[in-house]
């Protein structure tokens, strides 16, 4: 028999849990009205706070990897759509775009492992050519 105390604890949490998913929501919005008058800093304050308050936020890390690859920051950007693959390894796209930016980092022997997890998670047209350039420039950069 659950207890009032114990029923009381669990409503809260819920609602703490909302308040927390609505103010990841906000953030979120604010990055994307800061990306749209192109002020990189605010936007990707934003983001990590919504990604602090919502680490299940996966769109929030999509475009935080997407700001850090504009600005040429591929390592960072990869090390966010890690954190990300953590809460949900099973969506391919963020192994895709892993592989994309460590191949923009002439990191081709990590390109390599990510998108061979895209591919197993989802095959698709556009991973098996992506592959083909990624193997191409790897064995290439062996010789």
């Amino acid at each position: 028999e659950i207890q009032p105390a114990t029923i009381y604890i669990i409503y809260n949490e819920g609602i703490m849990h909302d308040y927390r998913s609505i103010e990841s929501d906000d953030y979120y919005d604010m990055a994307c009205g800061w990306l749209r008058t192109r002020n990189r800093q605010k936007a990707e304050d934003c983001l990590l706070r919504a990604i602090d308050l919502n680490p299940h936020f996966i769109h929030a890390y999509l475009d935080l990897s997407g700001l850090y690859a504009r600005q040429e920051r591929y390592t960072d950007a990869v090390h966010i759509l890690k954190k990300a693959s953590r809460y949900d390894p099973s969506f391919d796209k963020l192994h895709y775009h892993m592989a994309r930016y460590a191949y923009k980092n002439e990191d081709y022997a990590n390109a390599r492992k990510f998108i061979e997890r895209a591919r197993a998670i989802y095959p698709q047209e556009r991973y098996e050519v992506f592959t083909q350039v990624i193997e191409g420039k790897y064995h290439s950069s062996r010789h």
